[in-house]
C-alpha cells in the first residue's frame, strides 16, 4: 500500500510531483540559493518585502546566525513561465518569526518597491526579468516550504 498525502495544494502539483518544483518546471535544471534580505529597497531595508536578494557563496552567514538575527534568510530561486518570472522557495524552520509575521503573514508577501535583480542572477536563471516588480504575491505554504512566484502582474492576473 502507497503511502500518498492527500491534502496537497494543486499549486504545488500532484503526489508524484516534486513538491518544491513541480515537474513541468524542472525541465531547465537552472536554480540558485540566494541570501534574501527583507525589507523596502526604497526605505534602506526597512519596512516590508524584499530588499536585496545574493547569490550564496562560502563566506555567507549560517542558516542559525541568519535566523538570529532576524532580517534575512536562505532562499531558493528557479525561473518560471520561461525566464518571464522567478520564483523563491523559503525553508519555514530558518525563518525568524518576525520575519513571518512582518512580511509573510496572511499568505500574502507586499512589495511596495521594485527589488533590483543582480545581473549575474538574472543571467544565470535566464531570467526576461530584472527585477521583482511591485505588487500582492501569494505565499504558497506546503510540508514546511513557502513559495512565492513572482512576475509581472498584468490586470488580468489582479483579482
Amino acid at each position: 500500500m502507497q503511502n500518498t498525502p492527500t491534502n496537497i495544494s494543486p499549486a504545488w502539483g500532484n503526489p508524484n510531483q516534486n513538491l518544491i518544483r513541480p515537474r513541468r518546471e524542472t525541465e531547465s535544471a537552472r536554480q540558485l540559493s540566494c541570501d534574501v534580505v527583507f525589507g523596502s529597497p526604497s526605505a534602506d531595508c526597512m519596512g516590508t518585502g524584499v530588499c536585496r536578494i545574493t547569490a550564496r557563496t562560502g563566506g555567507n552567514q549560517s542558516a542559525s546566525e541568519r535566523k538570529r538575527s532576524c532580517r534575512s534568510t536562505v532562499g531558493l530561486f528557479f525561473p518560471i513561465e520561461a525566464g518571464e518570472g522567478v520564483s523563491m522557495v523559503l525553508t519555514r524552520a530558518l525563518l525568524c518569526i518576525q520575519l513571518y509575521k512582518t512580511h509573510l503573514r496572511h499568505g500574502t508577501l507586499t512589495l511596495e518597491s521594485p527589488c533590483q535583480l543582480p545581473r549575474h542572477i538574472a543571467k544565470a536563471l535566464g531570467l526576461k526579468i530584472r527585477a521583482l516588480p511591485i505588487g500582492k504575491y501569494p505565499v504558497q505554504e506546503n510540508e514546511g516550504f513557502l513559495r512565492i512566484d513572482f512576475k509581472v502582474l498584468t490586470t488580468s492576473s489582479i483579482k
